[in-house]
């Protein structure tokens, strides 16, 4: 399991089996190597480590993967304690925030 944060620092929510769950447990989208994907099937960045801690971030200078056909939401796994808000970072220019 890999607790996720935005770049505010606000913890967004986790993965479990490459599924991505917002911190409630409702389902997001899933993880295809470091490439995530939201239930919709449209990529929103990429799954990075700064630090000890993991954002989905994306780069708007990159051309967008075309979308996925959309996968059949998994059963949601029990929510873990939701983790503390943690310090924001400073995004590089031309990134934001996948979710």
């Amino acid at each position: 399991m890999t607790y996720i944060f935005k770049s505010s620092g606000q913890y967004l929510g986790f993965t479990s089996n490459d599924n991505i769950f917002s911190r409630d447990g409702v389902y997001l989208g899933w993880l295809e190597g470091e490439n995530v994907w939201d239930s919709n099937g449209t990529f929103r960045g990429k799954l990075t480590k700064v630090g000890t801690n993991y954002y989905i971030l994306k780069n708007e200078f990159i051309i967008t993967p075309i979308p996925r056909i959309p996968k059949i939401s998994p059963i949601s796994p029990v929510s873990p304690i939701p983790q503390a808000n943690i310090l924001p970072i400073i995004l590089p220019i031309g990134y934001q925030d996948g979710f």
